[in-house]
C-alpha cells in the first residue's frame, strides 16, 4: 500500500509533464486573443517547462525574430497551459508573478497572447 502511495503522485505529476513537447525549437501559430485569430507564424523555443517566443513578421515596435517574451510554462486548474512571467522583488528576496498570462496550445501548435 505505501508503495502505491507513493507511485500514484510520481505518475500524475509525469502524466502533466509529459504533455510538454520535448525541448527543442518550434513553428508555432501567433494568435490573437483581442481578434479570436491567428495571424503569423513564430518560432518558439522549448527547454523543459521554459519557453521563448520570437517575434514574427508583421507586429508593429518590434523586429522579426527579436525575443516578443519568455518565461515558465504551468498548467492551470482548467488544463489551459500557461505562461508566466517572473520578476524578482529584491526587497523580499522572492519572485512573483505579474501581467495577464499568455497561453499556448501544444496540441494544435498555437500561442495565444492579448
Amino acid at each position: 500500500m505505501k508503495f502505491l502511495i507513493f507511485i500514484y503522485p510520481l505518475f500524475i505529476s509525469i502524466a502533466t509533464f509529459a504533455q510538454i513537447p520535448k525541448s527543442g525549437t518550434y513553428i508555432y501559430k501567433f494568435c490573437d486573443a483581442e481578434y479570436n485569430a491567428c495571424l503569423h507564424k513564430c518560432k518558439i523555443k522549448i527547454k523543459e517547462n521554459k519557453i521563448w517566443v520570437y517575434a514574427p513578421a508583421g507586429l508593429s515596435h518590434i523586429k522579426e525574430g527579436e525575443l516578443f517574451e519568455s518565461g515558465t510554462i504551468v498548467q492551470a486548474p482548467s488544463k489551459k497551459w500557461l505562461i508566466l512571467h517572473t520578476k524578482t522583488n529584491k526587497a523580499h528576496n522572492s519572485k512573483i508573478y505579474y501581467d495577464q498570462p499568455s497561453w499556448i496550445d501544444f496540441k494544435k501548435k498555437q500561442f495565444w497572447q492579448f
